[in-house]
C-alpha cells in the first residue's frame, strides 16, 4: 500500500487511538493489590517533577469564585470599612433586584457578604503596595505581574472553604483575569473594534477548550496540545530516558479521556503519546492478592484499603483475557514492518499498551499503594449525594505519583518527570440549575483537591545520593504543581436564570513551589487618558492586579467618556483578559524543565506567547527549584 496518506493526520489520529481507543481504555480493572510482604514507605525519586491538569469544563462561573469584601483605599493601607465594590456585585447580580436566595427558583446569582466572612483571603504581601516580582517597582501600571490589591480585601466562594485555608496557609496561588489571548487588548479597542487579533470563535466551548490546551487560539483544530509539546521537548524526554531505554510509562497520562492538551506531533516519541487510565475503586485487601471493592468503606474494617484499578490486565494467564492477548499478540505478524503505515502505527501503539499495563501493575505491586494515601479521599469522595469523580481521578494521580520510582527505564532510575490529566464538568449554567449544581461543584473541586494535597504530604521524597529519604518536611508537595483550567468565566450580570459566555475567569495554582497566599496578574489600568470621544476606560490607580466588578455604562450610548474604573470589564460584566492562558502554563513549564529558549516563537511550546506578553511572560509565581 502505498504511504501517501498525510503523516500528520495519521499520526494525529494515532495519538488519539492511543489515548481513547487502545487497549488501555477499557474499563475493565486490574486486581493491584498490597503484596505480601512489608510495605517500605512512599517515596518519589529526588529529582521528580509532575504538573496536573484539572480542567472544568463548562466555564466556571468566575464572579462567584473571588468575591468583593471589602474596599481599599488609594493608600493602599486596606481597613476603608466601606463595600461599594461588593454592593455591585450583589446588585449586577441580582436579576433586576430579586432577593439573595441560593435556590432554584430566583435568577439572582450573589452571596450574601455574611456567607463570605469565612472565606476571606489574607495576602502575604500584606495591606501595602508591593515590589512587582519582575519589575521591582511597585506601581501597577508600570507593567509585569503583581500581588497588589491596594488594601482591597476578597472572599472565596463559601463553598470552597478547603481551598481557602490552602491559600491562607500559603500553599495555594490565585491568577486573575486570564484567558486564551493572541495580542494585548484594553477595553477602549474592545469596542471600537481596533487592536491585534482575538480568539477564535470567542465564547465557544470547543474553541476556547483547544485554546486553553493547545497554546494555538487562533487555529480551529490544532493537532498538538501543550502537554505533547512538553513531553516531546528533548530535556523532557532524556530526563525519563537511560540512554536508549525509555521509561516504562508516557510522560502523559491522562485520567479523564481524550483531550487537546496531550495530543502528540507527527514523529513524537512514544513517551510522549498519552496514556489513559481509569479512575479505579477503592476496596479492602481480604487476602495478600485480592482487593476486595464490594462495601470496602463498611466490611471488614479490619483489612486495609486497597486500589483496584488501571489499565485492563490482558496477560499473566488470566483466563478471561487470553483471548484478547492471543489476539493482539498474533496480529504483530499478520504484516511485516515497513508496508502500511497503518499497520506499524497500529502494532506500536498495541505494544506501548502491553508494555505499559504490565508495567503499571508490576509497580502497584511493588510499590502499593498505602493506606495513608487513600484515607485523604474518604472524606471527598460523596459530595451532596453524588459520587466525586475529580476526587477519583486525583486519588488515581496520587497512586501514580506514588510507583512512579518504579516506572523509569531501570530498576535504579526513577520516572523524573509525570504530566497528568483530569477533569470534571457541569459549569455550563444558563438556567435555573446555577444554585443546584454551582455550589455542589465547587465544593467537590475544594474537597477533591485538598485530599490531593493530604495525599501528597504522606509520599516522601529519595536524597541526592539515593541513599535513603529527605526529612520528613520535604515530601511530594515540593514535586508537584496542580494548576486547573476553564475554557472561560461567565457574565456578571444574571440573564434571568443562570449566568452566560464569557472570556476571563480565575486560576488556582497549588503546590510546595508556588508562592501562595498571592494574588497575581496584570491590570487594564492607563497612565493617561486619550482625548478621542467616546472614551471606554478610565485612569485607576487603585485596582492592582484585580479587576474591578461591575457591569460598566453603557458602550453603546456614544457620550459616555467615564467608564467607573471598570477597564476589565465588559457590557454584561465579562472579564477582558490581561494575562494569556499560556502565560499561566510556561510559568509552571520552566519549573517543570522546560528550556526558556524552547517556549516562544513559531515552533515553541507556546507559539502565541510572545505576541502578548514578549519576554516577560514568566509570573512569578514558581520558586525557583
Amino acid at each position: 500500500m502505498s504511504n501517501t496518506f498525510d503523516r500528520r493526520d495519521f499520526m494525529k489520529t494515532a495519538t488519539t487511538m492511543a489515548v481513547a481507543g487502545g487497549l488501555p481504555t477499557f474499563e475493565t480493572l486490574t486486581r493491584i493489590a498490597h503484596a505480601a510482604r512489608p510495605v517500605t514507605p512512599s517515596e518519589v525519586g529526588n529529582e521528580y517533577k509532575a504538573m496536573v491538569i484539572v480542567f472544568l469544563y463548562g466555564g466556571q462561573d468566575h464572579a462567584n469564585i473571588v468575591i468583593p469584601y471589602e474596599d481599599g483605599n488609594t493608600a493602599g493601607t486596606g481597613g476603608a470599612g466601606t463595600f461599594t465594590e461588593f454592593t455591585r456585585y450583589a446588585t449586577d447580580r441580582s436579576n433586576n433586584g430579586e432577593p439573595a436566595s441560593q435556590s432554584t427558583s430566583t435568577g439572582n446569582l450573589a452571596h450574601t457578604r455574611a456567607q463570605l466572612a469565612g472565606t476571606r483571603l489574607t495576602t502575604s504581601a500584606g495591606t501595602a503596595p508591593t515590589t512587582n516580582f519582575l519589575t521591582g517597582t511597585a506601581d501597577p501600571t508600570a507593567g509585569g505581574w503583581t500581588t497588589n490589591t491596594y488594601g482591597r480585601m476578597f472572599a472565596l466562594n463559601p463553598n470552597m472553604t478547603e481551598l481557602h485555608s490552602l491559600y491562607n496557609a500559603g500553599n495555594l496561588a490565585i491568577i486573575a483575569n486570564v484567558g486564551p489571548m493572541l495580542s494585548p487588548i484594553t477595553r477602549d479597542q474592545w469596542y471600537r473594534g481596533t487592536g491585534g487579533p482575538r480568539p477564535l470563535n470567542l465564547y465557544s466551548h470547543d474553541d476556547q477548550q483547544k485554546g486553553w490546551m493547545s497554546g494555538t487560539s487562533g487555529i480551529a483544530n490544532p493537532n498538538v496540545g501543550i502537554g505533547g509539546r512538553i513531553a516531546a521537548h528533548p530535556v523532557i524526554r532524556d530526563l525519563n530516558r537511560a540512554g536508549t531505554i525509555d521509561s516504562k510509562i508516557s510522560t502523559q497520562v491522562s485520567i479523564n479521556g481524550v483531550n487537546t492538551f496531550m495530543l502528540s506531533e507527527a514523529g513524537a516519541p512514544p513517551g510522549a503519546i498519552a496514556y489513559q487510565m481509569g479512575t479505579g475503586a477503592l476496596g479492602r485487601l481480604t487476602d495478600p492478592t485480592t482487593c476486595n471493592t464490594n462495601n470496602p468503606l463498611t466490611s471488614n474494617t479490619s483489612f486495609p484499603f486497597c486500589l483496584s484499578g488501571g489499565p485492563v490486565r490482558i496477560s499473566n494467564g488470566y483466563s478471561w483475557n487470553a483471548t484478547l492477548m492471543n489476539a493482539a499478540v498474533a496480529r504483530y505478524a499478520v504484516t511485516p514492518e515497513g508496508v502500511s503505515i497503518y499497520h506499524d502505527q497500529w502494532r506500536g501503539i498495541m505494544r506501548q499498551s502491553i508494555n505499559t499495563e504490565q508495567a503499571i501493575s508490576a509497580a502497584f505491586l511493588a510499590s502499593p499503594t498505602t493506606e495513608d494515601i487513600l484515607t485523604p479521599f474518604n472524606d471527598s469522595d460523596q459530595v451532596g449525594g453524588q459520587t466525586n469523580w475529580l476526587s477519583r481521578q486525583l486519588r488515581m494521580v496520587a497512586a501514580m505519583i506514588r510507583a512512579s520510582n518504579q516506572l523509569g527505564p531501570t530498576t535504579t532510575q526513577p520516572i523524573k518527570r509525570q504530566i497528568f490529566f483530569v477533569g470534571i464538568g457541569g459549569f455550563d449554567t444558563h438556567g435555573r440549575e446555577f444554585w443546584r449544581d454551582n455550589p455542589r461543584l465547587n465544593q467537590m473541586i475544594s474537597k477533591a483537591i485538598f485530599a490531593f494535597w493530604q495525599a501528597l504530604g504522606q509520599i516522601r521524597v529519595v536524597n541526592a545520593a539515593g541513599t535513603g529519604l529527605e526529612p520528613p518536611s520535604v515530601t511530594a508537595r515540593s514535586r508537584v504543581t496542580l494548576m486547573t483550567m476553564s475554557e472561560f468565566g461567565r457574565t456578571l450580570d444574571s440573564n434571568g436564570d443562570g449566568s452566560d459566555h464569557g472570556w476571563g475567569n480565575f486560576q488556582f495554582v497549588l503546590g510546595g513551589a508556588v508562592n501562595g497566599r498571592n494574588i497575581f496578574g496584570q491590570s487594564h489600568n492607563v497612565t493617561t487618558v486619550p482625548a478621542t470621544t467616546p472614551i471606554y476606560m478610565e485612569v485607576d490607580n487603585t485596582a492592582g492586579a484585580m479587576p474591578r466588578i461591575g457591569l460598566p455604562p453603557n458602550p453603546y450610548s456614544g457620550t459616555t467618556r467615564i467608564a467607573n474604573r471598570l477597564n476589565h470589564s465588559l457590557n454584561r460584566g465579562e472579564l477582558l483578559p490581561t494575562t494569556a492562558s499560556d502565560a499561566m502554563v510556561a510559568t509552571v513549564a520552566k519549573w517543570f524543565g522546560v528550556p526558556v529558549s524552547a517556549m516562544t516563537g513559531p515552533t515553541g511550546v507556546f507559539p502565541t506567547l510572545a505576541a502578548v506578553h514578549g519576554s516577560n511572560w514568566d509570573m512569578g509565581f514558581m520558586q525557583p527549584t
